[in-house]
């Protein structure tokens, strides 16, 4: 019986091993990653901030200006390791109840680096043709230091992002980087304005113009799921005429994320960190653990009945046990 009780601890434990094994390197990789059915709202804000009221022509300063952020995954779309998000942006004068502008993005990307795929219908402003790369929402889980471009749906192109130093945010030690977008000329083409908008003379001909953008960014990253927590962004867009000097302002504000989204997404990636520690640390160590020591446990139980088996064998019959009673002498 004895054997038997302790062959079946052996077993279990040997069970328990390799399920800390295979949960560490196989069900880990496997599970971690970004999630499908992600739903989440962020608010940036921004103060003295300047823009162009399209509405009326008119060039507004010292606002106060939102950009609200809503991302929803797509898990219906979901394959072979690629998530799909869209993503809305609404920016607007918080005390006029201006929209001041309008961006839609849908992201396909790797689940677990981050990388952007071309694929599942993603698309800048409904535009399917343009081509993304590098990582764009999601940041690869144990981000690294180096070698990282994030995709810039204003410019519709990736630029390098830097590694800044280490910040603490709510207590969170985070990965700081930074992003330098160069005055680039944005692509499409726009209505023309009048001229007196561009310091030009009133009266004459609407002017053609194009549009540059040019931003800094940072981003406060947790390394240990990947997770922006906190951002900067200082954005300067401006239109030019084609030809001939002018130029107008069409946004100048230093957007920074409010303290209500910051601890929001605190939260989330905490809880993030949590789930992974125990897929990659805390499970796999806890089942080693227990089944080392019920193989512990069940090894003296079969080797003592081995021996107590070999003894019957060899004494041709049962081996004698003594009575129970006093001892005597004689």
């Amino acid at each position: 019986m004895r054997r038997i009780f302790g062959a079946s601890l052996i077993g279990l434990g040997a069970f328990l091993l390799a399920a800390g094994v295979l949960t560490r390197l196989y069900v880990a990789p496997t599970l971690i990653g970004a999630p499908t059915d992600v739903y989440q709202v962020t608010r940036l804000k921004a103060e003295n901030a300047s823009y162009l009221d399209a509405a009326t022509a008119a060039p507004r300063t010292g606002a106060t200006v939102v950009a609200t952020n809503t991302v929803r995954g797509d898990p219906g779309s979901t394959h072979d390791g690629v998530a799909v998000w869209d993503s809305g942006t609404i920016v607007q004068d918080a005390v006029r109840g201006t929209t001041i502008e309008v961006q839609k993005q849908r992201y396909a990307f790797d689940r677990r680096t981050g990388e952007l795929r071309n694929c599942c219908g993603s698309a800048v402003q409904g535009d399917t043709g343009v081509r993304q790369s590098g990582i764009g929402l999601f940041w690869p889980v144990h981000v690294r230091t180096k070698g990282l471009e994030l995709f810039d749906t204003a410019t519709r192109r990736t630029w390098p992002v830097s590694f800044d130093g280490k910040e603490r945010v709510g207590g969170v030690l985070t990965y700081r980087f930074v992003q330098h977008v160069p005055e680039t000329k944005v692509a499409g083409e726009l209505p023309a304005v009048p001229p007196e908008l561009l310091g030009r003379p009133k009266g004459g001909a609407a002017v053609p113009v194009d549009r540059y953008y040019r931003a800094d960014a940072t981003y406060w990253v947790d390394p240990r799921t990947g997770a922006p927590v906190d951002q900067r962004q200082k954005v300067l867009s401006t239109l030019r005429p084609k030809e001939g000097p002018g130029g107008l302002v069409v946004a100048d504000f230093t957007l920074r994320m409010t303290p209500e989204s910051r601890k929001a997404l605190l939260a989330k990636s905490g809880d993030g960190a949590g789930k992974i520690r125990l897929l990659r640390t805390t499970g796999p160590l806890a089942g080693g653990a227990a089944g080392l020591l019920l193989v512990a446990a069940g090894l003296p139980l079969t080797l003592r009945a081995g021996r107590r088996t070999r003894r019957h064998r060899a004494g041709g019959g049962p081996v004698p046990r003594r009575a129970a009673g006093p001892r005597t002498d004689g």
